[in-house]
């Protein structure tokens, strides 16, 4: 081989490498950096997030310097997340042992605090409240919770350093009418289509029974309320985690709202025009049915937009498995945790899910060590299971809730 050809075989090499590096990364950050926070028995936030090198874990609260969480022993505490996708920075909000909602927000290593109730001069929540939150476009923040007397309240960023509060119960004419309970948990989800900006939150409550009740905002100064359960005829739901998501595809705004019944079958509720509407999953799919836990079951949810493939609710069957409960033209399910030969889930220990930026299918869940795992299929029936407090060297979890989030 002469001087030309040799030159011309490394260059050759370099050039392999370098594609093969390229795809090799490309591959690990195509399906977005994963973040994953739960609390520890101290009450500290954690963050466990993904790397193409592999998994990390972050003590926001030791970082930040943030006061602890509220820990309630027999409650999920509240704990939930959202990602801004203008600065890609991430918004984690938790209870305090004051019952002030603190925010921690930030990415990576870099991190800030700061206290929404405080700089809202808002009222606090009820000890062991439920948390959601959403954002919407410019960059616009809500926090939803209970007070003290079970009434929804609201927390809200238009930006700068000022947070404000207002009532939805109150501002509907609801307040005292939407009785929630301890542990209740919330869900909701912001309607883009066409243009809107209108907000959706679900609550449960009891009086007498237990029912799911909606408080909805589509502009103005005023919210309003409806209960979709009662609307649609839907059974009586048990004292369950609550899940939902809208399908905004092709400027569409069809509502899904999943929980558990009596019977401990998971139902939905779904709106794609008045009134509600209600079916069985768990029936339709010939499912096993749910666990039952006091005061809440675990239950989270998605929309697949990858590829299109359609609804996913999780939930954990009497075996303690993590089961989903998949709907593309059909409802179907899949045993995440038998197809993965993985271990199974401590009932108190919460559920977290998305869907990643390659269209894998993530679910996190806590085991009975207390570590939290990270479920993972592309295409059903093939599942793998990574014990990610492993894998980044973290901190054992409480038992108390998850939340999480993909971004790039």
């Amino acid at each position: 081989m002469n001087a030309v050809q040799k030159r011309l075989s490394v260059l050759a090499l370099t050039v392999l490498l370098i594609l093969f590096a390229c795809v090799s990364l490309c591959s690990a950050v195509s399906s977005g950096t994963r973040h994953v926070f739960y609390e520890d028995s101290s009450g500290h936030v954690h963050q466990l997030y993904s790397t193409p090198s592999g998994w990390s874990d972050v003590d926001l609260t030791a970082l930040t310097n943030a006061p602890v969480a509220e820990l309630n022993p027999g409650f999920s505490t509240g704990l939930t997340s959202v990602l801004d996708s203008a600065t890609n920075y991430v918004h984690v909000y938790y209870l305090g042992g004051n019952q002030h909602i603190y925010e921690l927000y930030g990415t990576g290593t870099t991190w800030y605090r700061d206290d929404p109730t405080a700089l809202a001069a808002g009222v606090v929540a009820q000890f062991s409240s439920g948390l959601t939150s959403l954002i919407g476009s410019g960059s616009v923040i809500h926090v939803f919770y209970w007070d003290s007397n079970y009434s929804l309240q609201e927390l809200y960023w238009l930006g700068g350093t000022t947070w404000h509060h207002d009532s939805p119960a109150a501002l509907a004419g609801e307040s005292g009418k939407v009785p929630g309970y301890d542990g209740a948990p919330l869900t909701s989800f912001i309607d883009l289509s066409n243009g809107s900006n209108f907000m959706h939150v679900f609550c449960p409550s009891y009086d007498g029974q237990f029912n799911v009740s909606e408080l909805y905002w589509v502009g103005g100064s005023a919210w309003h309320y409806d209960s979709p359960m009662a609307l649609a005829g839907a059974p009586t739901p048990e004292a369950s985690y609550i899940t939902s998501f809208i399908d905004n595809t092709n400027n569409s705004s069809v509502m899904h709202l999943f929980y558990e019944g009596g019977n401990q079958h998971i139902y939905e509720l779904y709106y794609p025009a008045w009134p509600w509407h209600y079916d069985d999953p768990t029936s339709l799919a010939g499912a096993p049915v749910a666990e039952y836990i006091n005061p809440s079951t675990p239950l989270t949810s998605f929309l697949g937009t990858v590829n299109s493939t359609g609804m996913h609710v999780i939930y954990l069957g009497t075996n303690h498995h993590v089961y989903e409960l998949h709907w593309t033209t059909a409802w179907s399910y899949f045993d995440a945790t038998a197809a993965s030969g993985g271990v199974p889930a401590d009932p108190y220990g919460g559920l977290t899910s998305f869907q990643d930026r390659a269209g894998g299918n993530r679910v996190y869940f806590v085991g009975t060590n207390n570590h939290v795992y990270e479920l993972y299929w592309q295409n059903e029936p093939n599942a793998s299971e990574t014990d990610i407090t492993v894998a980044s060297g973290g901190t054992l979890a409480d038992l108390a809730g998850l939340s999480g989030v993909v971004g790039p």
